[in-house]
């Protein structure tokens, strides 16, 4: 994968793609920093999107390389952590039972992305 974006990078048609590509992830994960921003936060929304897209990436490669897999529940814990850490800090850990794909939280980002009303 990390492969791919590298050769993308390098790639006049296909870098245009892999930009589109993040800025979807971006956008949305923007939206969701925008609406759940709590109080007295001062770390811009822009910055909180590309950290939120950073770590959704992440999780995918370390699901692809086979190295872990993160639930849905740690995945939503970690983007909650992002959003607002002193809330997020006091819920309780994610149980770690299975290791199911975080595919349900990606539908949730591709639903905020066309702007549906069950995001």
């Amino acid at each position: 994968m990390l492969e791919f974006i590298a050769t993308a990078a390098r790639d006049e048609k296909l870098i245009g793609l892999l930009r589109a590509r993040v800025e979807v992830l971006l956008n949305a994960y923007g939206r969701v920093a925008t609406s759940g921003r709590p109080e007295g936060e001062h770390l811009p929304v822009d910055d909180v999107a590309q950290l939120m897209t950073a770590f959704d990436q992440g999780v995918s490669v370390l699901q692809l390389s086979g190295i872990a897999s993160v639930n849905g529940a740690l995945m939503r814990t970690g983007l909650r952590r992002l959003l607002d850490p002193a809330s997020a800090a006091v819920e309780p850990s994610p149980a770690r039972g299975g290791h199911s794909s975080h595919r349900a939280d990606v539908e949730w980002v591709r639903r905020l992305t066309r702007d549906t009303p069950d995001a």
